[in-house]
């Protein structure tokens, strides 16, 4: 159900990688960054704020909500890398990275300028 909230749009240019990043709160008290190099398609990021929402109690612990958001992003949009990065403050601090890319996809020189989360 909640993939079904991810819209998406052609890439402008499928040619050229290009860096996307969007943030979020899937619950509260929980910080979520997202960078990704589309490939064919790209999310509308309206549609990004529908699909956190979906994830409003989700009981599973940061580490289940990560992966769980890597997958919808791999089957939704497949980009040529992604990067889900989840934090929290609560009950102490707590931060989950995860990424994914397609096999054989690399752009060091992309990768290379990302700055720390």
């Amino acid at each position: 159900m909640r993939r079904e909230r991810l819209s998406t749009r052609p890439s402008p240019d499928a040619r050229h990688d290009f860096l996307m990043e969007l943030s979020g709160a899937p619950q509260p008290g929980v910080r979520l960054i997202l960078r990704l190099v589309p490939d064919l398609l790209v999310p509308d990021p309206a549609s990004v704020v529908a699909y956190l929402a979906e994830f409003s109690g989700f009981p599973n612990g940061l580490e289940a909500l990560a992966v769980a958001i890597l997958d919808d992003l791999n089957n939704e949009l497949v980009p040529r890398w992604v990067e889900v990065a989840v934090e929290s403050d609560v009950p102490l601090p707590h931060r989950v990275v995860i990424e994914d890319r397609q096999p054989t996809w690399d752009n060091p020189r992309l990768l290379g300028r990302l700055r720390p989360l």
